[in-house]
């Protein structure tokens, strides 16, 4: 069995049969680590098949819409493929929702199902009159060590109880969906260019970037191989890297409701975790561990990054930390976006290029256009396009029933592609070059400025922890240039020599036009609720 080759995921599958697979050929492996405590193939699957039994029991339906809004847990887990099981539509939501945004939610996807942590059960009560929902409690501790449970329960006394105990116990349900092609997953865009849009994925979307993983990771074999899924599950990132597309290939998952940096040095020095995940300021915290260092280090095997701006000074300190260590891991970035499963182009250690957010995906395909809709050949730059086998269903529940229509370009072969507002160019080896955001670019004198290579420009400098630049319509310059800093702690040197040095740089390596009117330093940064840094409320 050591030479024994993964399970190949299948698009033409549905997400739970995916895990029926791995589940069948692997019942001893470990698929869930959570809190170290092991969970087995053979379990996760009889939990699901309990899941599915009660929540039909329940009056759950093929297409019905269940909001799930819960951190990275084994009852999120569960209940995701429990769901997708019997065909109906998993609604997963921030698990930070306030009472507000949940109204506005079940409102508008009609849903009259809703799973919560206990914690926050109390916030949500007013709204099961209201829509007549059926509101259940899940709770960190469930399926958890005995210790992580007498713990919970001591320190939170007051909470709801957990209502999971039926579904734990009902019998196992053996039935499953098989149409791959519908609507299984509702997730939710940032909102970045504007009010966030509701994104119907179907199984076939979402096993397709599943695919992809013997090629990221450069592995036919995926036992005792495990990924941080800290990112929860209502970001598509979290979603089909960190939970799903492990699971589909026989590999396990550490589910981190929270992220700890002590934890996770503790696993990666037990050898229990070998690929990170995460958005930029996970790493920075990671960096900041004295005891993220040294030989424990070379159980990590390969690290990615993406959400957000990503520095090349922090891609250098990571790499540079993990060489010291004699780990071969190094940090490499990607690129997606969730209209597409949030990954569809990324660099691999078999496959890397400086410079750019990775290569595409083999079942990804990526077109440029200019602003007359022209499409553009190779290392011309102008509007990425993404299509191929991983691309949305559509949006839901508009106001506006021309969205959909306004959001996809379709080439004269008829092939589609997701219009994705982000300004770059593809090279001839497929490698994806991000510059920024179309709407971030900011035209100073006539002249196109790239907020992003100024933000590059200034973290170039280790004493610069985050950086954001943002386009400012001044009544007496016009378009000027802002630029906000936050310093790393380990900085001892004045504002002002900080601010000199910043704007030395940026006007060497850019040019004057880039030069901002103000660099203004913050003591914090503010971040939307992905953890990417909010740059419209700076602005």
């Amino acid at each position: 069995m050591k030479n024994e080759i993964c399970l190949p995921c299948k698009q033409k599958s549905t997400m739970y049969e995916n895990i029926l697979n791995s589940a069948t050929k692997y019942p001893n492996r470990n698929a869930l680590i959570y809190f170290f405590k092991n969970i087995k193939y053979k379990t996760l699957l009889k939990r699901i098949n309990s899941f599915a039994y009660h929540l039909k029991d329940i009056g759950v339906k093929k297409d019905d819409i269940v909001t799930v809004c819960l951190p990275n847990i084994p009852d999120a887990v569960y209940l995701l493929y429990a769901i997708n099981q019997i065909g109906a539509i998993a609604n997963i939501v921030h698990p930070l929702f306030t009472t507000s945004q949940m109204d506005e939610n079940l409102f508008l996807t009609k849903s009259k199902y809703l799973f919560v942590l206990d914690a926050n059960y109390e916030k949500y009560t007013s709204l099961v009159d209201k829509y007549s929902i059926s509101l259940f409690a899940c709770s960190p501790k469930d399926d958890a060590p005995i210790k992580i449970r007498i713990g919970y329960s001591l320190t939170n006394k007051n909470i709801k109880s957990s209502d999971m105990s039926l579904f734990y116990k009902a019998k196992c349900e053996k039935e499953y969906d098989k149409d791959y092609l519908k609507d299984s997953i509702l997730l939710h865009s940032g909102g970045t260019s504007g009010k966030s849009k509701i994104i119907a994925l179907s199984n076939f979307a979402i096993n397709s970037v599943s695919t992809n993983t013997p090629w990221i990771m450069n592995w036919t074999n995926f036992k005792n191989k495990n990924i941080l899924a800290v990112l929860p599950m209502f970001h598509g990132f979290g979603l089909v890297k960190g939970i799903h597309s492990m699971l589909c290939h026989g590999g396990g998952d550490v589910l981190m409701p929270k992220f700890s940096r002590n934890i996770t040095v503790n696993y990666i020095a037990r050898n229990k975790l070998h690929i990170l995940i995460g958005v930029p300021v996970l790493y920075e915290a990671l960096l900041s561990k004295k005891n993220f260092r040294f030989k424990k280090l070379r159980h990590l095997e390969i690290a990615f990054v993406g959400g957000d701006y990503v520095s090349s000074s922090l891609l250098e300190r990571f790499n540079i930390r993990m060489e010291k260590a004699k780990s071969r891991c190094r940090l490499r970035e990607g690129y997606g976006l969730t209209e597409a499963v949030n990954v569809c182009a990324v660099n691999t250690h078999q496959f890397y290029k400086p410079g750019t957010v990775g290569r595409l995906l083999p079942n990804v395909k990526g077109i440029i256009i200019d602003e007359n809709d022209n499409i553009l050949d190779n290392n011309q730059e102008g509007e990425i396009l993404i299509g191929g086998d991983t691309i949305m269903n559509g949006y839901r529940f508009n106001d506006d029933e021309s969205v959909n229509e306004k959001s996809i370009f379709i080439d004269k072969n008829g092939d589609k592609y997701i219009r994705t507002g982000d300004f770059g160019f593809i090279d001839k080896d497929r490698f994806l070059y991000f510059k920024t955001r179309l709407k971030r670019i900011v035209k100073v004198k006539g002249v196109n400025v790239f907020p992003s290579m100024i933000e590059d420009a200034a973290t170039s400098f280790n004493f610069v922890y985050e950086t954001c630049a943002i386009g400012i319509q001044d009544e007496k310059y016009g378009h000027i240039i802002k630029l906000y800093v936050k310093l790393s702690k380990e900085y001892q040197g004045s504002r002002e020599e900080a601010i000199k040095k910043i704007d030395e740089r940026i006007v060497s390596r850019l040019g004057i036009y880039s030069k901002p009117k103000e660099i203004i330093i913050l003591d914090k940064m503010p971040h939307t609720a992905l953890g990417k840094i909010d740059y419209k409320a700076l602005k």
